[in-house]
């Protein structure tokens, strides 16, 4: 956020994690207790004092008592590189712990300062974009009734649910009244029918076997959502580069054949247009990409923290689960894999948006009749499927009459606000994208012959973009 302004108070910030860190080391489990229960890590706006507040938790999760050598062990360094255990003896030097309750009302009210300047900022955004006025209102009235939680101060985290009804019932008026923010599309209608569309709180797995298209979907999405929704996405990249997911994105958006684009010198004037018009969407978007490699999910955390500060963010998609860094020594895969999903769902109740984290199966699928894959096939650990508010997964049999066509199958195997369920959608492998299926679906006689798609494989004519 670009002001002359410090939009935090580094010294409250330091004086709440050194209280926390002195209690813990006097015994006063009660005032340690109080103090976290009352915040989270967006409260702080320092990026190392977010993640300094994530290890501790992590520490608290683990019964262990918290201190700069416990914190060092779940998170070694800090995202500036500072090293966490040097920083965090330095915040134990604080001489008391007697005004630790004004430090965090103070880190708090900075927290809502930073919602409300960022409301403002992005009911500008939208209106200088063209959204219309009754909808950009829409959005930002919508996320002023979420500071109720930043301005809850001291209070306990429990609620009457009588207080919960008028929420309730302004957001379905809002709804009747066209005055609801407009909802996230995928950009293809079938999915959006079975998912309901992108919510936001909501961690969003995308799994599939390699090559499958899982990595091609969730950049579709993403890409629909900054591109033709006019939102703010970010791509977390741990295996392609930012070079390789922008062709891919220039050849969907384009409708340009991957292969073609590697053989630049033979590219008709068509062509050469077509990329100019998919170029000229990708400048206007406000779309970002993130390749290093092995980041964490505090360095991911501060990453988003800081577009959602100064453009705003509604997509985030970490591409994939199980690459993700984890700081901590003496994990087994199934506990750092865990660890993370826990992680990656915390962060899409922070941010407010949906989260899609990508992730692989195992090989249970392709020893099944029909090779169709379930949310129980998440490789390495279990703790995905529990954390997931949706489980899509991709299922393209290559081997298959249907495969062959590039008909694909994405099946909801896990929603919290849909039933399961499945739809298909076209492979459109040369051009990196899924296109609405314009197919019927076999009947059971077709599916008993093993031909269930012969000669009837085709797409929407709206396919040329999403």
């Amino acid at each position: 956020m670009s002001s002359p302004v410090e939009w935090g108070y580094p010294e409250a910030e330091q004086g709440v994690l050194g209280a926390i860190m002195l209690a813990s080391l006097e015994g006063d489990t009660g005032l340690v207790a109080d103090i976290v229960g009352q915040m989270n890590s967006g409260d702080f706006y320092h990026d190392d004092h977010a993640a300094l507040f994530d290890a501790i938790g992590d520490c608290l999760s683990r019964d262990m008592p918290v201190d700069p050598v416990t914190v060092g062990s779940m998170q070694r360094y800090l995202p500036s590189g500072e090293d966490t255990l040097a920083y965090g003896a330095t915040l134990c030097r604080i001489p008391s712990v007697a005004n630790v309750m004004t430090y965090v009302q103070q880190i708090k009210l900075w927290a809502v300062a930073r919602q409300v300047v960022g409301i403002g900022r992005m009911l500008e955004s939208s209106i200088a974009q063209g959204l219309p006025l009754t909808e950009a209102m829409g959005a930002a009235q919508q996320s002023m009734a979420d500071l109720r939680d930043l301005q809850r101060g001291g209070k306990a985290g429990y609620k009457r649910m009588s207080e919960i009804v008028p929420l309730v019932l302004n957001t379905m008026d809002d709804v009747l009244n066209d005055k609801a923010p407009p909802k996230l599309s995928t950009g293809l209608a079938d999915l959006d029918k079975l998912i309901g569309f992108l919510r936001p709180k909501s961690m969003v797995v995308i799994a599939g076997r390699p090559g499958s298209g899982k990595t091609m979907l969730g950049l579709q999405i993403v890409n629909h959502v900054a591109v033709r929704g006019r939102g703010v996405g970010l791509i977390i990249s741990l295996e392609m580069g930012d070079e390789e997911l922008t062709v891919r994105t220039i050849a969907s958006l384009g409708g340009i054949d991957l292969r073609r684009m590697e053989e630049v010198k033979v590219l008709e004037r068509e062509e050469w247009d077509r990329i100019g018009i998919a170029a000229s969407k990708i400048k206007d978007a406000e779309l970002y990409l993130n390749d290093t490699p092995g980041l964490t999910v505090s360095a991911i955390r501060a990453d988003a923290r800081k577009l959602q500060r100064e453009c705003g963010l509604d997509i985030l998609m970490v591409d994939y689960l199980g690459l993700v860094g984890t700081d901590g020594k003496s994990q087994n895969r199934a506990d750092a894999v865990a660890k993370v999903s826990i992680a990656m769902k915390n962060l899409s109740k922070e941010l407010g948006v949906p989260v899609l984290v990508l992730a692989q199966l195992n090989r249970n699928s392709t020893s099944r009749p029909g090779k169709k894959p379930q949310a129980s096939d998440l490789r390495d650990s279990g703790q995905i499927e529990q954390d997931a508010d949706a489980v899509i997964l991709v299922h393209h049999d290559p081997e298959s009459e249907a495969g062959e066509q590039g008909v694909t199958e994405l099946i909801l195997d896990k929603g919290r606000q849909a039933p399961t369920g499945s739809c298909l959608v076209q492979r459109q492998g040369q051009f990196a994208r899924f296109v609405n299926f314009a197919g019927r679906e076999p009947t059971q006689e077709e599916v008993e012959q093993s031909r269930p798609f012969a000669g009837r494989a085709k797409w929407r004519k709206d396919h040329e973009t999403f």
